[in-house]
């Protein structure tokens, strides 16, 4: 297999694979780990320190998927495989960022995804088992057809505005406010809103205790039945399931 880089007409190249990631299940196993090395764009850009790993990312939205308070509306077990699935060709291409910021339009950027996939998948014998497996689940997420991948995508929004939260709080970044603005307002699930709802709430508390100034609001868009002014844990439902007995005293 060549080491030269892949890339498609009009579209940058992508970095240069190791050796080491080219040949088998080994090789897939180490491109793997270049997901564990490469760092989220948008915080290298504004001088996070120790910024997460594409990896780190992925991990936090599967928990996530298993935090979710029932079982009846969506497969959680398709979910957190579309968790740490959706960002898997960023392992070849890096994680690109949004035009605007990259120069690199969306088609350019799925073509150099949909490249890197082929590649990865190819290790596995495709089209082997494991190798269709994760094709698909790739496709689902980028397809965002089923009830399960836009789940996953509120949830990749989500866990951004987190760790960008947690950024300000760790690091007193105070220049990520168009994080904010460009995906609490996309998320759609009721369940993941009320979260968002929470966890911009306790944003707007913490500048308040640190006097910091300038404050701008971001919320979630209203649900369909209108409700947007309910107190945010009242949108996080926790159901208990099976008969939990009070003992006697």
């Amino acid at each position: 297999m060549s080491t030269s880089p892949s890339s498609t007409n009009g579209t940058p190249a992508a970095p240069e694979v190791p050796q080491d990631c080219q040949e088998g299940v080994l090789g897939f196993f180490h491109t793997l780990e270049r997901l564990k090395t490469n760092k989220r764009t948008g915080w290298v850009n504004n001088g996070i320190e120790n910024a997460e790993s594409i990896a780190d990312h992925m991990y936090r939205m599967a928990m996530m998927c298993l935090a979710f308070p029932e079982t009846q509306s969506l497969d959680i077990s398709k979910c957190v495989m579309l968790s740490i699935v959706h960002d898997l060709a960023e392992a070849d291409v890096g994680d690109i960022t949004p035009e605007h910021a990259s120069g690199v339009s969306k088609a350019q950027k799925l073509a150099l995804e949909e490249k890197a996939m082929e590649r990865m998948v190819g290790l596995l014998g495709h089209p082997s088992i494991a190798s269709l497996r994760l094709k698909s689940l790739w496709e689902e997420y980028e397809a965002r057809e089923t009830p399960e991948s836009k789940f996953v995508k509120d949830l990749d929004l989500f866990e951004l505005c987190v760790q960008a939260v947690e950024y300000e709080n760790s690091q007193h970044c105070k220049t990520l406010q168009g994080f904010f603005e460009t995906t609490v307002t996309r998320i759609q699930h009721p369940v993941v809103k009320g979260w968002a709802r929470e966890l911009m709430a306790q944003r707007r508390t913490k500048w308040a205790e640190r006097r910091w100034e300038n404050y701008q609001e971001i919320m979630p868009l209203p649900d369909a039945n209108g409700d947007a002014a309910a107190p945010a844990k009242a949108t996080i439902p926790v159901r208990v399931y099976g008969e939990h007995p009070q003992e006697d005293a």
